[in-house]
């Protein structure tokens, strides 16, 4: 088992990495959950055809839980990179997604944990790791 953490630099132009790094450690049948800003009604909405809002102790926002399914991965993977960069130079709409206990995407895509990476991923992940860390930071815990 291997482990990574991933900051990414404002100056990363596509998602692609991001989505090729879901599509490698996301587990069918296993949950996710996605927390959203109070204010993010769009992003919200959004989730309704895949998860459902749960209880969760966060004054300031809404956590999402479901399962993981083709048709979520083809969503999520398929969404545009989002435009809105003043903040966060944006991979994704949503906040924070957990996918099972393999991985997170924090910070809308600009932080990134991978837990317990499948092993059949590796040599893929390293390959896209090594173009990230050009300008930005790849911590490795293998």
């Amino acid at each position: 088992m291997f482990s990574y953490h991933i900051l990414i630099n404002n100056r990363q132009p596509t998602n692609t990495w991001w989505r090729d790094l879901v599509r490698l450690c996301a587990k069918i049948g296993d949950m996710f959950q996605v927390h959203c800003w109070s204010d993010e009604l769009a992003e919200m909405e959004l989730l309704s055809s895949f998860a459902s809002k749960i209880d969760f102790d966060w004054k300031h926002g809404t956590v999402f839980q479901g399962r993981i399914s083709p048709e979520f991965l083809s969503f999520l993977c398929d969404l545009p990179k989002p435009q809105d960069r003043e903040i966060y130079n944006k991979m994704t709409p949503f906040f924070t997604i957990q996918f099972g206990d393999t991985m997170e995407s924090s910070h809308y895509g600009t932080e990134l944990y991978i837990m317990q990476a499948p092993e059949n991923a590796r040599e893929d992940i390293e390959s896209i790791l090594h173009e990230l860390e050009k300008d930005s930071i790849v911590h490795r815990d293998i």
